[in-house]
């Protein structure tokens, strides 16, 4: 129902971390974030590819039409601190077709493969599987097994039941949809009758986000210590995620009823088992042999989830309504266990439309509840975000957002130009500029303001 939006995604409000160690999570993970993800994403990758060259070959004997393109891109980027946040090259080839000699297909089958090198990142080069899955059309029913991207909810700058997929939070102001990294999974998708149809997935493998660079980090808080004692150093963080086992599958249903009121309407509804993406960070106190002398010692823990919500749009008139809700279970709902994040609130209610010879406009209002610790205050937020697109002609594109988070007066502020050169040749110049005082939510990344200048070739 929707153009392309410029969009920016609301940071978690409330890190989960022991009230007795109050460490910064995106500080402590950062060490071994690289090696996890490298690990990781390497089998992850491996398991994707496997299912995906399964199905291909298994329908290798009927009539196989295939399209082969990709994307070349830079980028270069400068920060208002003079560093360099991105100076970025990369290709995308993407190989997609169909199977079957009939009007419709029997089936269609995707496969992205991605490298890159930025000099400007820690790790500079990248080499990846993007997408890469097959899809067979079973009557009513559609499967898909292999690395994918499932994007559930009706809204976009908050989605609460957008869980499945995790999220590239390296630009953690990025438009929202360029941050979900596709997962193996399996999908299936049942068409009924009436207007309804039911989407599930299982996620065989845990892939963790990906965590914020240095420059998006917060200093670490050390915690209060009594008289006479000190922190003499900080060991590496200890990580304890999922492994890869039956016990371990997550698994979700999303169903949607189309509804013909106004000039169209649909609701769904959306519960979802496995775990946060994000880890929560707690901190303990090692004794040494000196007395009085401690180590810091961080654990990152993913915690086990259930995730029960819906959403909702509606064509009225000359505007589309969209909302979404959710709650977040957690394990430890009386907050008393600091290794384990608290149960969460979100719901998101907003409108769009088509100004009359003018800019396509969105507003959307956000609320976000962390439950509190025990003895604690529960942490609340409420932002909106206004964003606007408007293209004068077939190669210029004008896009702006802003997003506000009004419990601390921060927030940022994103406008873009694109232009065509040629076909398939796309030019892009953009800002974020972050404001708010220290120490709140964007008002702590003031410094990471910055310019970025880029250039695309699909082919």
């Amino acid at each position: 129902m929707s153009n392309r939006q410029p969009r920016l995604s609301p940071v978690d409000p409330a890190p989960r971390v022991a009230p007795e160690g109050r460490v910064a999570p995106a500080t402590l993970a950062a060490p071994v974030a690289r090696t996890r993800l490298a690990k990781r994403g390497a089998f992850a990758t491996r398991v994707a590819f496997a299912v995906s060259a399964v199905l291909l070959c298994a329908t290798a004997a009927a009539q196989v039409s295939y399209r082969l393109g990709g994307l070349l891109t830079t980028e270069f980027g400068v920060a208002v601190d003079g560093t360099i946040p991105v100076a970025a090259a990369g290709l995308t080839l993407k190989l997609d077709g169909e199977v079957g000699a009939g009007l419709f297909p029997d089936a269609v089958f995707v496969a992205e493969l991605y490298a890159g090198y930025d000099a400007a990142a820690a790790e500079r080069f990248e080499v990846g599987l993007g997408r890469a899955y097959a899809t067979v059309y079973l009557g009513p029913v559609d499967l898909s097994v292999g690395n994918q991207v499932v994007a559930w909810g009706s809204t976009d700058a908050v989605n609460p039941v957008d869980v499945v997929n995790p999220r590239d939070l390296s630009n953690p102001v990025a438009d929202p949809a360029d941050q979900r990294r596709a997962t193996p999974l399996l999908r299936a998708t049942v068409h009924a009758q009436q207007g309804v149809s039911v989407d599930m997935v299982v996620v065989p493998v845990f892939v963790p986000s990906t965590l914020p660079g240095e420059r998006w980090q917060s200093a670490a808080e050390l915690p209060t210590l009594p008289p006479g004692t000190a922190i003499v150093g900080v060991l590496a963080p200890s990580e304890t995620a999922p492994a890869f086992e039956f016990g371990n599958m997550q698994f979700g249903v999303r169903a949607t009823l189309d509804l013909d009121l106004g000039g169209g309407a649909d609701v769904s509804a959306v519960a979802y088992r496995g775990f946060r993406h994000l880890p929560t960070t707690s901190a303990e106190l090692v004794p040494t042999e000196t007395p009085g002398a401690f180590l810091l010692q961080p654990r990152l823990a993913y915690d086990r989830i259930t995730v029960l919500g819906g959403d909702f749009s509606a064509v009225l008139g000359a505007y589309v309504v969209r909302g979404e809700a959710a709650y977040t279970f957690s394990d430890d709902p009386d907050g008393t266990d600091p290794a384990v994040g608290n149960d969460a609130f979100a719901a998101v209610l907003g409108a769009e439309t088509k100004l009359a010879g003018g800019p396509f406009v969105t507003l959307q209002g956000a609320y976000q509840r962390t439950a509190a610790d025990a003895g604690g205050a529960a942490h609340e937020s409420f932002s909106t975000v206004l964003a606007a697109t408007f293209d004068p002609d077939n190669r210029t594109g004008l896009d702006v957002a802003w997003l506000h988070e009004w419990t601390d007066g921060s927030g940022a502020v994103r406008p873009s130009f694109t232009y065509t050169f040629a076909d398939g040749l796309t030019g892009t110049a953009s800002a974020t500029v972050l404001y708010g005082k220290g120490g709140s939510t964007y008002g702590a990344w003031r410094d990471n303001t910055q310019f970025r200048l880029g250039l695309a070739y699909a082919f």
